[in-house]
């Protein structure tokens, strides 16, 4: 179990890399298709996908603290991630770079927030709505983590768009 102080560093350090990663591209650059994701995204995408998985988190956070099943809950039982990704990528598809980076940046902040004043009882309380997952803190971790464990999922995107970013240096 990851303690909240501890998610919020992990979660900051992977948002700074990931804006400071963007911040190198030009608008065109962000939003061109086709450069990560397996060759199916834009950086733009991919800000929208980690927003998203962050949606999902404050989501899980508001919906738990007031007793109520949070819409994650109910929405995995009739998507995959893989549904659920593409859906999200496809909301923000037409719009624009600079509303997409600041939903990117508003949801980071009310996230990391979020954590921030949940307290020590409420993020180690049971949770009851998903059978992998023992307590709330467990649950945000997976909802933004990856293979390599809870709250490491921007870090998992992190050496395709370095690497994007590295080929629009040359």
């Amino acid at each position: 179990m990851i303690p909240r102080d501890e998610a919020v560093r992990l979660l900051e350090e992977q948002h700074t890399e990931v804006a400071a990663l963007f911040a190198e591209l030009d608008e065109d650059a962000f939003a061109l298709r086709g450069t990560m994701g397996g060759g199916e995204w834009s950086a733009k995408d991919l800000a929208a996908h980690l927003g998203l998985w962050e949606e999902f988190a404050l989501e899980t956070i508001d919906g738990f603290t007031k007793g109520e099943r949070p819409p994650i809950e109910q929405r995995y039982g009739s998507q995959t991630g893989d549904q659920l990704n593409d859906e999200g990528v496809e909301r923000f598809l037409h719009a624009s770079t600079p509303d997409v980076m600041t939903r990117f940046d508003d949801l980071h902040r009310r996230l990391v927030s979020a954590i921030g004043s949940t307290s020590d009882d409420a993020w180690n309380a049971d949770y009851t709505f998903d059978p992998d997952d023992a307590t709330l803190g467990e649950r945000i971790g997976s909802l933004l983590g990856s293979d390599a464990g809870g709250f490491t999922h921007a870090s998992a995107h992190l050496d395709d768009l370095r690497a994007y970013v590295d080929a629009t240096r040359r």
